[in-house]
């Protein structure tokens, strides 16, 4: 075959491919009767869709992404045509906002608002809530061996940034943003940038750091607990909680400096035209059966301010109960610096 035939041929393949990757969600399901669900995997079981399903006839599709910046790329690139509801996190739904992807939701038809913990309600991403609401919820932290921390201690960042602690191996965050955030706390405390001086120490920090971490993992970081590789790993609640189901010498601890906390909101895309279904399924998201199969499957925190009677062990219960309390404790992940230089600082963090 000619080198020029062979070339047009990879050529095609790689658009037919992205064509595939950004569009994909069109080739689904385009009857009147289903909704196509755009969320993170893992989140939405299986029994909560069928439940629905089986109600009321609506068939649910649903399409998974694996970082806030693949849902923001997609729906830029699709309009949102295509999808009919996406669940981002905080800071993902101030962007889609921006960008003009998502439409106002309408309160009348969510008869559980009032319910929703305030908490977790008026915050910079979307201060009115116009365009949002919370889902489920989780807390960063320390996932910790038991046998390995014996004696009694205060949670601290310093257990995974001070040398003259730390004499064990650590899990660190695969996320740029949560590590470069992590770093920054630590260092500076809550703010809302960094300097390019600023930058260069929490670049440092995380050098000085790299030769005590066995891995940089976020959904598999309780394996490395679990099977007693590291003693200590910095992970969401929700990952640490369901390692906890079968592992009684793992818990979970929240640093005394404080923490930071994530809320995967549900949004609806300004071209969905499947308003009716999409409440529906909504709604069902928020009967007590859904709520309990997903902490029960998850364990992620509801949102709705419920005293229904969940598993929580006693940490859980602390962090849920606690949460009016402690939400001063809590701050949410931002982008620090422009994507670039933090793209750059993860890839000299990286090969060095």
């Amino acid at each position: 075959m000619p080198k020029s035939l062979t070339r047009v041929l990879i050529i095609s393949i790689w658009i037919f491919l992205l064509a595939c990757f950004l569009y994909g969600p069109k080739f689904s399901s385009a009857s009147k009767d289903s909704i196509n669900v755009f969320t993170w995997g893992g989140i939405l079981n299986e029994e909560i869709i069928q439940s629905f399903e089986k109600k009321t006839g609506i068939r649910v599709n649903v399409n998974n992404y694996s970082s806030n910046e693949e849902l923001i790329l997609k729906l830029k690139a699709t309009e949102g045509q295509g999808y009919d509801l996406v669940i981002p996190s905080d800071y993902a739904v101030s962007i889609l906002v921006k960008n003009q992807l998502i439409k106002e939701l309408d309160r009348k038809k969510l008869p559980f608002f009032h319910q929703l913990l305030p908490e977790l309600l008026g915050h910079f991403f979307d201060p009115e809530n116009h365009y949002s609401i919370p889902l489920f919820w989780e807390v960063y932290g320390l996932g910790i061996d038991r046998d390995f921390f014996t004696k009694l201690f205060i949670p601290s960042w310093s257990m995974i940034f001070d040398p003259k602690l730390v004499d064990y191996r650590i899990v660190m965050v695969n996320d740029p943003i949560e590590a470069i955030e992590i770093a920054a706390f630590y260092l500076c405390g809550p703010i809302s940038s960094l300097s390019k001086n600023q930058a260069e120490k929490v670049k440092d920090l995380l050098l000085q750091q790299k030769p005590w971490v066995a891995a940089y993992a976020t959904s598999r970081a309780d394996y490395f607990l679990a099977t007693k590789n590291s003693p200590l790993a910095v992970a969401s609640s929700s990952y640490i909680f369901r390692s906890k189901r079968n592992f009684d010498f793992i818990d979970f601890v929240v640093p005394k400096e404080g923490s930071f906390i994530s809320i995967e909101n549900l949004c609806i895309p300004k071209t969905c035209d499947k308003e009716i279904l999409v409440y529906q399924f909504i709604n069902h998201l928020y009967q007590k059966e859904s709520i309990r199969v997903y902490w029960d499957s998850f364990r992620l925190f509801p949102a709705l301010d419920d005293k229904q009677d969940l598993d929580f062990d006693l940490q859980a219960h602390k962090i849920f109960y606690g949460l009016a309390e402690d939400f001063k404790k809590y701050h949410f992940f931002k982008n620090l610096l422009p994507q670039q230089k933090m793209r750059d600082i993860w890839v000299e963090i990286k090969v060095n």
